[in-house]
């Protein structure tokens, strides 16, 4: 129950993040924007991590699935670190277009997870 909690929480603000909330929602800097991203990552992190348990637990075919969508959604999760990271290091002129990506990355990782 905790875990779904918490996935279902990771996916709505990934899926918020993707979206948009409205003109407010949006961080009005670099800074906030890593803090912001970096607590999505870490419910991602928790969600891959419970995937992973949950194709080490499985048997025959099933966990055959459950270890190709865990791999593949932490591939999704690398690849959204590293687009955190270039994030963490751009130019004060140029990181809302890095964030962009970031936010596509995560959606992308979020949906990896749920599918």
């Amino acid at each position: 129950m905790f875990r779904t909690c918490v996935l279902g929480c990771a996916l709505a603000c990934a899926t918020a993040l993707s979206v948009g909330c409205g003109k407010d929602a949006k961080p009005t800097s670099k800074e906030e924007s890593v803090k912001v991203h970096k607590a999505v990552l870490t419910g991602l992190d928790k969600s891959v991590d419970d995937l992973k348990a949950k194709a080490e637990k499985a048997a025959g075919e099933e966990k055959t699935k459950l270890d190709a969508k865990w791999k593949a959604a932490g591939e999704k999760r690398d690849a959204a670190k590293k687009k955190l990271d270039e994030l963490e290091k751009a130019a004060a002129d140029k990181w809302e277009a890095v964030e962009k990506d970031l936010k596509t990355a995560l959606a992308d990782a979020a949906t990896a997870v749920k599918e």
